[in-house]
């Protein structure tokens, strides 16, 4: 909570690492997040690709029809993502998500005979055009995704922006690349 001193209000710090995690020089990062609602079905996929200072080089979020359950709605995003990255970037990417079961799509086989069968396999697939490296992300850390995902989800919309991020996050970008820790 902020304290007000003397008319000043003191924010506490974020806790360190709670920032959005840049990529290497020479690698972008393609953040993803599912979102899904239980009571309704209502599911979409949100994803950006930046590059290694942060600039936009995709945005998109994508409504997800007829999906079961909040993993299905994480796997599309990073299958989503991938595809769109493949066809807007030449760098090796960084596939960042908070969950680690979706991430284990891209390096294990534990999902290979799940009812997400099809989804791990166009994984795989673009594994086989370039480098993806999987990482894994604190939900803190995965605002600009989760947000997009919420926003195609109760909006029912799909969309992709290139070389800029849409108004619902546009505000949201720059704070996650310059986090500011006030003392």
């Amino acid at each position: 909570m902020p304290v007000v001193r003397d008319a000043i209000v003191e924010v506490p710090a974020p806790p360190t690492g709670l920032h959005w995690p840049q990529p290497p020089l020479g690698w972008a990062a393609l953040s993803v997040d599912g979102a899904f609602m239980q009571e309704d079905g209502s599911a979409a996929a949100g994803m950006i690709l930046r590059d290694h200072e942060g600039s936009v080089i995709f945005a998109a979020y994508r409504c997800i029809f007829n999906c079961n359950d909040a993993l299905e709605a994480e796997l599309h995003a990073i299958m989503q993502g991938m595809a769109l990255a493949l066809q807007h970037s030449a760098l090796p990417i960084v596939v960042q998500s908070d969950s680690s079961t979706a991430l284990g799509a891209l390096t294990g086989d534990s999902l290979s005979r799940s009812a997400y069968g099809h989804l791990v396999l166009e994984i795989k697939r673009h594994l086989q055009d370039r480098e993806f490296v999987p990482s894994k992300l604190k939900r803190e850390q995965n605002r600009v995704a989760h947000r997009l995902a919420l926003y195609s989800r109760t909006e029912s919309t799909t969309a992709i922006w290139l070389g800029r991020s849409p108004p619902c996050i546009e505000e949201l970008v720059p704070l996650d690349c310059n986090p500011i820790i006030m003392e």
